[in-house]
């Protein structure tokens, strides 16, 4: 096996996981926050769904292109700083993310409560 192929799989195997465990957990504790905004509980749970499918989905595609731009490997120091600097992108990819939505989704809440 190469350095790459090994990268690779490592890489694969924690993005996986970042990407279920912050989700879910995104999911489950940010349902609340947004049947604050939008009172009814469907409408707050399809948000809340489409905000956790928006999220797999911006995860894999950037997954995929990260992987496709790899250059290559030949040493275990090299494997991981590649590692390191990649996983650390998607993790502040993840939190930016995070951020906007709670921007978007405060803004919109004040909105809401002043035209209450």
């Amino acid at each position: 096996m190469t350095y790459n192929t090994i990268s690779y799989i490592i890489y694969t195997i924690i993005t996986i996981y970042i990407t279920v465990v912050v989700g879910y957990k995104c999911y489950k504790s940010g349902y609340y926050y947004v049947l604050s905004i939008f009172i009814d509980e469907e409408i707050s749970q399809a948000i809340n769904k489409i905000l956790l499918l928006g999220y797999y989905l911006t995860n894999i595609g950037y997954v995929i292109t990260i992987i496709s731009t790899w250059k290559t490997i030949n040493s275990f120091n090299e494997m991981i700083n590649e590692l390191s600097l990649r996983i650390a992108s998607i993790v502040f990819i993840l939190a930016a993310m995070h951020y906007m939505n709670m921007i978007v989704l405060a803004f919109w809440r004040k909105t809401s409560i002043s035209k209450k």
